[in-house]
């Protein structure tokens, strides 16, 4: 079954990050992307299909609506949801008639009441398949380019890189030469194969090593392993927030380990610890691996 693909815009980038992660909790066959603006918006659905848009409706250089009306000629069939303040509620409701628009909250709203919305126009939604016919491996290597480049996006990284396990830059999204996307690629593998020994030195052999975090003057590194034969590095500036990447990272983790085959034979990827929990590691303990 193909993924259900939603696209959450707003141009405030709290409310952005919180509608995003309360939809992605929805289900597993639920891939979110965002966009800050509706320029944004418009040339994600350029370049993907997108089963549903949640927006908000009150933007600058162009409202959720005009946005609406220009995604009508780019994707006809993609359910739209508009969030708007409450003085714009009566405005909006002389135009849901006519641009089939499939439901709309106002603001301030609770995160349930929001998912309430969405999951109605989800469970009326049935999933289709891409317009263009593409093999298995094309549309893997599509979707895992996407998350790489919605990562980048999210996180406003320099580099994001997906490295396999012997050493192998795979895909590498930004502003890098491939000497130095090798070099780095090589620098992750090595790094977690390497911690692995050094904890067998003390008779550790049992420990999964899920992430690690690299502090430097300029440029910061954050690690994660992905299912044990791929890994993902995000690279980023030393004034960017270590939350926010590993919030960002490990959700395009978890979709890119649905994509990635993986042998199940070393590192393998263990999500027992809570999001809490691992959250308090990362910024508990900067500037080396955890």
């Amino acid at each position: 079954m193909n993924p259900m693909r939603i696209l959450i815009v707003d141009d405030d980038p709290d409310l952005l990050f919180l509608v995003a992660h309360g939809v992605k909790t929805l289900g597993a066959n639920y891939q979110v992307s965002t966009a800050s603006n509706a320029t944004a918006a418009l040339e994600k659905v350029q370049q993907q299909r997108v089963d549903l848009i949640v927006s908000d409706y009150m933007m600058p250089e162009m409202t959720g609506l005009d946005m609406l009306r220009a995604m009508r000629q780019i994707m006809p069939e993609t359910k739209f949801i508009l969030m708007t303040a409450h003085h714009d509620t009566n405005q909006v409701r002389d135009h849901i008639e006519d641009l089939e628009l499939a439901g709309f909250i106002g603001k301030p709203f609770t995160m349930p009441d929001l998912l309430k919305v969405v999951n109605r126009v989800m469970a009326e939604t049935e999933p289709r398949d891409d317009d263009t016919p593409s093999t298995s491996s094309e549309i893997s290597k599509e979707d895992v380019l996407e998350q790489l480049k919605e990562l980048r996006s999210q996180t406003g990284a320099h580099t994001v890189l997906l490295v396999s396990a012997d050493g192998s830059p795979v895909h590498a999204v930004g502003n890098i030469d491939q000497d130095r996307v090798s070099r780095l690629a090589s620098f992750v593998s090595n790094n977690f194969l390497a911690i692995i020994e050094l904890a067998s030195l003390f008779g550790d052999t049992d420990t999964i090593f899920r992430s690690s975090y690299y502090e430097g003057n300029k440029y910061n590194i954050y690690a994660y392993n992905i299912n044990g034969d791929y890994f993902l590095a995000v690279v980023f500036g030393a004034g960017g927030k270590p939350g926010t990447v590993w919030f960002y990272a490990k959700q395009a983790a978890t979709e890119l380990a649905s994509m990635l085959p993986s042998s199940e034979n070393v590192l393998s990827h263990d999500d027992s610890v809570t999001l809490a929990e691992d959250f308090e590691t990362l910024l508990g303990k900067t500037g080396g691996n955890h």
